[in-house]
C-alpha cells in the first residue's frame, strides 16, 4: 500500500528533474555551472535531475531565473 502512494511523487520528482535537465541544456550549461550560479551542490543537482531528490521552490526557482525560463515550465506535464 505504502508503494502505491509513492509512485505518483516519484513520477512528479522525474518530470520535474527531466524539466530542469532540458532548459538547462537549452542554456548550454553544464551541471557544475548552473550548480554554481543558483548555489546547490553539483551533485544533488544530479540527483534532482535524475528524479532521486526533491527540490525546493526556491532552489526551483533559481533555477527557472539563471536559465532563463518561467519557472511554471518546470510543472508542464504533471
Amino acid at each position: 500500500m505504502g508503494n502505491s502512494k509513492r509512485k505518483p511523487l516519484l513520477r512528479h520528482r522525474k518530470i520535474i528533474g527531466e524539466a530542469i535537465r532540458h532548459h538547462r541544456k537549452e542554456a548550454t550549461l553544464t551541471q557544475e555551472e548552473l550548480a554554481e550560479k543558483v548555489d546547490l551542490n553539483p551533485k544533488y543537482l544530479g540527483e534532482v535531475e535524475r528524479g532521486e531528490k526533491i527540490i525546493s521552490i526556491e532552489a526551483l526557482l533559481r533555477i527557472a531565473k539563471a536559465a532563463k525560463v518561467p519557472a511554471g515550465n518546470f510543472f508542464c506535464g504533471l
